[in-house]
């Protein structure tokens, strides 16, 4: 039986990451792969809770914050995550662990501590940072009437950056992007902006999947 793979995609809100993290689901499973996805706020102990009270979470201090994104990841790599690589799935992760931690990092979080409530998680195969400039991520969320989505925590409002919500977004959407790029390049992880059409972008990722699946993809030519 093959060892399965984790692969992780990463990047802020509005980027692409859910679309294009289905668009390789769907080309895996259809050279006959097993995937499963998964992502923050998904577990069975922790998911409805989360999802329910993110306004509360919101609030909430950066450790106590950090300790429930933990509890909620580590549940879901107990019960799915672990026994799906050991049964050969591919796991495609809708955000991990590097979310929560530059989401931190940015409020004054202690890094080194939150990096170390994820020491137990398997190592992702392979980690993908989508990217985007604010202004295009905030036209998004406008084209797609989803204005509601645009708390203040997501416009980094706790920050103080600026009593505007849109320009309070488009500086932290710059504090997200840095701070993502700097963690990619430090971790060689692929930095794809997306920027470009769906068809070029997902054209990318799997140039960076597709080595790390091969032994799979034989198998099934």
């Amino acid at each position: 039986m093959n060892q399965g793979k984790l692969i992780v995609v990463e990047g802020a809100d509005n980027v692409g990451r859910s679309l294009h993290c289905e668009l390789l689901s769907e080309r895996l499973g259809a050279h006959g792969i097993a995937t499963k996805r998964i992502g923050l706020s998904r577990s069975k102990l922790m998911g409805e809770t989360m999802k329910s009270r993110s306004g509360d979470i919101h609030v909430m201090d950066t450790r106590t914050r950090s300790l429930m994104y933990a509890t909620d990841l580590m549940d879901q790599i107990i019960h799915e995550i672990e026994p799906l690589l050991a049964a050969g799935f591919v796991v495609i992760a809708d955000r991990y662990t590097l979310t929560p931690i530059i989401r931190e990092k940015i409020r004054g979080g202690n890094t080194r501590w939150i990096e170390g409530l994820y020491n137990q998680a398997p190592k992702p195969d392979l980690t993908i940072v989508l990217h985007a400039g604010g202004r295009r991520l905030l036209n998004r969320i406008i084209h797609s009437n989803d204005l509601a989505s645009l708390n203040g925590f997501e416009a980094g409002m706790d920050l103080n950056i600026s009593p505007s919500v849109t320009k309070s977004f488009l500086e932290y959407q710059k504090l997200l992007k840095a701070a993502f790029a700097e963690y990619a390049e430090e971790k060689e992880m692929p930095i794809i902006s997306t920027k470009q059409s769906v068809k070029d972008v997902h054209k990318e990722i799997w140039s960076h999947v597709k080595p790390i699946v091969k032994d799979v993809l034989q198998v099934f030519k």
